[in-house]
């Protein structure tokens, strides 16, 4: 099969020829990737715990079977069509992976890992490499006419999240004590009371999801492409009600770069008044909301534990910056430093960018920045293409928006290494390998209903 490391477009191969069916129906790839993006709204809601060490354990998700099923149908693919391709990010995520499997190997003897312990790892690297993996399918065989589709899924999947999330909200207190009661609390899932978590269970994870598509959604009204205005105030509603503080931050970040990137638009600024209007009623409830969960302060616990966290992590990285610990190692080596593993949250580290460089060291750091800043020059070359319609160059500016918002989250959250909210990367950075093709350049993207309260701009160069 050959390597194709250039962004170009072949024709995407079916399951079934032409011309044949199974029961009288053609199956394509980028079918299946549609219905794994649906179903990724099922989320925490599907865990099987198979395999523990102490406090952690390793479940198999639903997602994880959606997942592997679309990497099934990809190879199929694959193999009909005698190709595959992998462009300047893949190839660096690929050796991204090799560095923390190898720095994990390299692990065992430097802080005496078991050989369990050294599975218990290299299993979720596996996991990683399994959601990256969506990526290769996607940009192998989603084709440019598949864009508007797929985005709609992913969009339909964040839109149901956060309506079911404000239902439960308003009526599901501590959800994630609802769903697994045997759960130990502030080990397996903290109480959350009435703030959002919808089917994630956490609502600093749950405002992670929110954000992307509402960052493109911005992007799109940006650049004058339609977008019913139910949709970003709908995504908004359900933000407020994470109380997340790093949902937020990230947030105003993505805003910065789409100020940045388009300026400052008038359909934003009206969306913004109406939201603002909308919600002057609720005001004084969202201010007692907030205040009940200290939210007002910076000196409670989980801001913190981040700090404590922070000071641990550079700790280890400066003992250890070539290579670093290895993927998923941190939760043993903390015990070599004298430090007791206490939980599953020991394994991870709300760092973002410094958890990657305390498990790859640097030379894994560079190689996911440099990952990053090729898919952003990416997403830059589309929304400066005035050839191109509105709706890609929403699109781009808005996956690059959402790119900055998870790197700024994640120096709170583990957001960068979460699945479910690196599919949804995985997925918008695909995207947009697909509308830098030179075949698809005047293919009208995410084409929507034209039922927008603030009706799109006429633009000369909308792709005909």
């Amino acid at each position: 099969m050959a390597i194709l490391a250039a962004d170009r477009w072949l024709p995407a191969p079916t399951i079934v020829p032409p011309g044949r069916s199974l029961s009288g129906y053609t199956l394509r790839p980028a079918q299946v990737v549609r219905a794994a993006v649906l179903l990724l709204v099922v989320g925490n809601l599907g865990r099987v715990p198979v395999f523990a060490i102490g406090a952690k354990d390793a479940p198999i998700l639903f997602n994880d079977v959606l997942v592997v099923g679309v990497l099934a149908v990809g190879l199929l693919a694959a193999v009909r069509a005698g190709s595959w391709r992998v462009d300047a990010p893949g190839l660096l995520a690929v050796a991204f992976a090799f560095v923390g499997g190898a720095s994990a190997i390299l692990a065992v003897p430097r802080f005496g890992l078991s050989a369990v312990e050294l599975a218990f790892s290299l299993g979720y690297l596996a996991r990683w490499l399994a959601y990256f993996g969506i990526y290769l399918v996607v940009i192998n065989v989603v084709r440019a006419d598949d864009v508007p589709s797929l985005w709609r899924a992913l969009e339909a999947t964040v839109l149901a999240f956060a309506a079911f999330g404000i239902v439960q909200s308003a009526l599901l207190p501590d959800f994630a004590q609802i769903v697994y009661p045997s759960s130990e609390r502030y080990v397996d899932w903290d109480p959350q009371g009435h703030r959002l978590v919808s089917t994630l269970l956490d609502p600093n994870l749950a405002g992670a999801l929110l954000l992307l598509v509402l960052l493109v959604h911005l992007a799109l009204l940006s650049a004058g492409a339609a977008v019913p205005v139910w949709k970003p105030i709908l995504l908004v509603s359900a933000l407020i009600l994470t109380l997340s503080r790093s949902a937020f931050l990230a947030f105003a970040a993505g805003g910065a770069v789409l100020l940045a990137v388009r300026g400052l638009s008038r359909r934003v600024v009206r969306l913004a008044a109406l939201v603002a209007l909308l919600g002057l009623p609720f005001v004084p409830w969202l201010f007692q909301f907030a205040r009940a969960y200290g939210r007002f302060r910076f000196d409670d616990p989980s801001a913190l534990s981040r700090v404590a966290g922070w000071v641990r992590g550079i700790t280890v990285f400066a003992d250890n910056p070539v290579i670093g610990v290895g993927f998923n190692t941190y939760g043993f080596v903390q015990e070599a430093y004298g430090y007791t593993r206490g939980g599953k949250a020991t394994f991870g580290l709300d760092g973002g960018l410094l958890f990657i460089a305390v498990m790859t060291g640097l030379v894994g750091l560079a190689l996911y920045v440099g990952m990053i800043a090729v898919v952003m020059r990416r997403c830059r070359r589309i929304w400066t293409d005035g050839t191109r319609s509105d709706e890609q160059r929403g699109l781009a500016a808005g996956v690059a928006a959402g790119t900055v918002a998870m790197l700024v989250d994640s120096l709170f959250l583990n957001t960068l290494l979460f699945p479910f909210i690196m599919e949804q990367l995985w997925v918008l950075w695909a995207l947009t390998f697909v509308m830098s093709a030179r075949e698809s350049k005047r293919v009208p993207v995410v084409r929507g209903p034209l039922v927008a309260s603030f009706p799109a701009r006429p633009c000369a160069d909308r792709a005909r």
